[in-house]
């Protein structure tokens, strides 16, 4: 849009402006509503300031309500903006530059930024979040006495990716108000907006409040306030709520275990159109199916024609006793427990299954009016987003259960009793008769309890574990003639890594060097089949996913897990090794899963190549490439084209750069990019090509991946926060892998 276009249209004044792009998204405008600008504005009222900055500053919808202001800078990085933006505020001055990298000598007392959402910037050689970017920038703008706006995404309250610029505000900063937006204030867009107001001096609390109809924050009482102490996990609306919250008191009155300790959890699978049949050996069922605390079949209930179930495919099959909940708007939903074992039902991606031992326990306590209610007002609390909320898998493991008031329920473990000596296991032996006396008056006041087959195993593993007691003490003296030679052979690959860590080379060269050290160490280990079986077992508690994974990712996990334990034995571990292999696993799942299966389909589809894809590969009358990057990624394939599949290759953080090039405006024009993303929507969800999902992929190679390629010692915090954010990632990964 140019001035004379504006004034062809008689539009003189941002009012004018702001009715032509709320026609549609055809006009190619963002405007930022006077919703926004009126808060911005009241806050500075509010303030006073003398002096003010607006970075990117756009039409100057924000800086017009700012008048009042006896010192006012807006910049932005938009030439365009910025020529519009002094026609419709004549009065005001406006600066075309990079507000990022514009040098300024002045500290203000008010500084506003609305980043552009979501996306990757360079700056000082480093490409990083837009938001981090102009929040330090902002706040290095601020003095003293001063005030700073953000108009952020939501997520940035909740996602893991901001948890360092969270803590530095907390711990640097004060956070006085966070005010939440309505979905949709920003027209044609879903993103949900907070506001947050920061001072440079200390606050001891947050105010939250929510937008509605004639909001004033001058004359607005906060919904409530949260203490400095209690955001440090997370800062959503909805998580802090106080009548999300009236549940602890009841969960504080008893005993209680994480759903995730009781039982199993499974997530149903998702079916494309061209699965869903009128007839089929197996029902599908949705949230709809489940009604009152009851299965409801329909008439246009879909089947599925399955001869052979992979392993996810078989968790989604009922079973009796399953209990049966949708994941999404769970508002006042009951459960439903599955009473048959006909096998002729599987679940769709929407709902979750919970089943094992203790599912009867649970069934019990969520069929009580009670129980139903304090189960929801957790996962209503920990719930993310608002138009859709969705629990995840994480949280859902997390929700508290109370439990009877059984003592040493522990040791049903028979990890924990296979660490206790023959008289300490002698000593519970003597507890479990109590415990079964225990039992008997609880049923004899009629409690119902599932406890009576829980006890039963709890007896017969204790009895095992006495049993192969002897057995255990006669491998000892076996097991710690090995422990020598594995303390050889991980303090020689720590000797390893730390000459290639030192030596003046590329990251990925070094990387490369420390993968094949890796290998060659891994080697000398000599694992037996028991070990890993066990780290797998391990593995399998927390990943449901683990047997669709790539036979390669299947070595590399459980050798992680093993080279963790060791590394952690050594006086000053260097956890680089430990990272390096679980980044391996990452990046084969997408290399095969991904790259390489597209690669593959060029050749059995009989693509013409350079005729399909000439517009990436071709350049324009300046000699310029139409696009750098599709003519680097479409060099690159047409090289693997050449090789044998064996050769090819594609880097984890390219990998995750060409994804990210999928959600942005370069594919409009792109055949190769349009195709690569028809490709992977085929194998994969949509939601993996969410940007918080591909920065949470960012997160791991910059902090982590490349970290390992530095000197720089990878301590057990380091390792073992790295190690939370991968199982997520892998989680996320495969949830959204549609199995064939």
């Amino acid at each position: 849009m140019t001035i004379d276009e504006l004034t062809s249209k008689n539009i003189k004044t941002l009012a004018d402006f702001e009715l032509l792009s709320n026609r549609g998204r055809q006009e190619g405008l963002f405007f930022v509503p006077d919703t926004i600008s009126n808060i911005v504005a009241d806050l500075a009222n509010i303030s006073n300031p003398k002096n003010a900055i607006v970075l990117n500053s756009n039409y100057g919808e924000i800086s017009s309500k700012l008048t009042e202001i006896e010192s006012l800078v807006s910049i932005d990085i938009n030439a365009n903006n910025i020529e519009l933006s002094k026609y419709l505020n004549p009065k005001l001055t406006f600066i075309n530059s990079d507000p990022l990298s514009y040098s300024l000598s002045d500290k203000f007392d008010f500084v506003v930024t609305f980043p552009p959402l979501g996306q990757r910037l360079e700056i000082d050689g480093r490409r990083t979040s837009s938001e981090i970017l102009y929040i330090e920038k902002a706040l290095e703008l601020l003095n003293e006495n001063g005030y700073a706006i953000f108009i952020l995404s939501s997520n940035f309250l909740t996602a893991t990716i901001y948890t360092e610029q969270r803590n530095i505000i907390l711990n640097k900063f004060g956070l006085s108000k966070i005010i939440s937006l309505p979905q949709g204030t920003i027209r044609h867009t879903g993103v949900e907006l907070s506001i947050l107001v920061l001072s440079k001096f200390n606050t001891s609390k947050t105010d939250y409040y929510t937008y509605t109809n004639g909001f004033k924050i001058n004359t607005a009482k906060p919904n409530f306030s949260v203490s400095k102490d209690e955001l440090k996990e997370r800062w959503d609306f909805n998580f802090h709520n106080p009548k999300n919250q009236s549940y602890q008191e009841q969960l504080n009155e008893n005993e209680t275990k994480k759903i995730g300790d009781l039982v199993e959890i499974c997530l149903g699978i998702p079916f494309n159109q061209d699965e869903r049949k009128a007839t089929g050996n197996y029902k599908i069922l949705s949230p709809r199916n489940i009604l009152n605390g009851f299965l409801e079949e329909t008439e246009s209930d879909n089947f599925v024609e399955k001869d052979s179930l992979n392993t996810r495919e078989q968790k989604a099959i009922l079973k009796n006793g399953d209990i049966l909940f949708p994941r999404f708007n769970r508002e006042k939903v009951s459960i439903y427990v599955h009473n048959s074992d006909d096998n002729k039902f599987i679940a769709n991606q929407h709902i979750v299954i919970l089943r094992g031992k203790n599912a009867e326990y649970v069934a019990t306590y969520l069929n009580t009016d009670s129980g139903l209610n304090l189960f929801n007002q957790q996962i209503k609390r920990h719930a993310r987003g608002v138009a859709l909320p969705t629990i995840s898998i994480q949280d859902l493991t997390n929700i508290q259960i109370p439990i009877l008031p059984i003592a040493d329920l522990e040791y049903a473990s028979k990890s924990k009793l296979e660490k206790l000596s023959y008289d300490q296991l002698l000593e519970i032996k003597e507890k479990y008769d109590l415990l079964k006396t225990k039992y008997s008056s609880l049923k004899k006041e009629k409690v119902v309890s599932p406890h009576e087959e829980q006890l039963q195993s709890m007896q017969n593993t204790l009895q095992q574990v006495l049993a192969n007691q002897q057995e255990h003490t006669e491998k000892l003296t076996i097991i710690e003639s090995k422990i020598d030679d594995i303390k050889t052979v991980i303090l020689n690959l720590s000797v390893d890594f730390k000459e290639i860590q030192n030596l003046p080379r590329e990251i990925e060269d070094k990387i490369s060097r420390l993968n094949q050290k890796l290998e060659e160490q891994i080697s000398n280990l000599h694992f037996e089949q028991k070990q890993i079986d066990t780290y797998i077992k391990e593995i399998k508690n927390w990943f449901d996913y683990y047997d669709l994974l790539e036979s390669k990712s299947q070595k590399y996990l459980p050798e992680a897990e093993y080279i963790f334990d060791q590394i952690s034995k050594l006086d000053n571990p260097d956890y680089s090794p430990f990272i390096l292999q679980y980044c391996r696993a990452l990046e084969n799942e997408l290399l095969i899963k991904i790259f390489r299966a597209y690669v593959q389909s060029l050749i059995n589809r009989n693509i013409d190549f350079e005729k399909q894809f000439a517009w990436d590969l071709g350049k324009k009358d300046s000699g310029k490439q139409n696009d750098e990057n599709t003519f680097r990624l479409s060099k690159h394939i047409q090289k693997c084209l050449t090789k044998n599949n064996e050769e090819w290759f594609f880097e984890l953080g390219s990998m995750e750069v060409n994804l990210r090039y999928l959600t942005g405006r370069t594919i409009e024009k792109s055949p190769l990019l349009q195709d690569l993303k028809e490709f992977v929507l085929d194998r994969f969800e949509k939601e993996l090509l969410n940007i918080e999902y591909l920065d949470e992929i960012k997160t791991i190679i910059r902090d982590y991946r490349n970290q390992s390629a530095h000197p720089n010692l990878m301590d057990t915090e380091k390792a073992t926060t790295f190690h939370k954010q991968m199982k997520e990632c892998l989680i996320n990964l495969m949830e959204n892998y549609k199995t064939k």
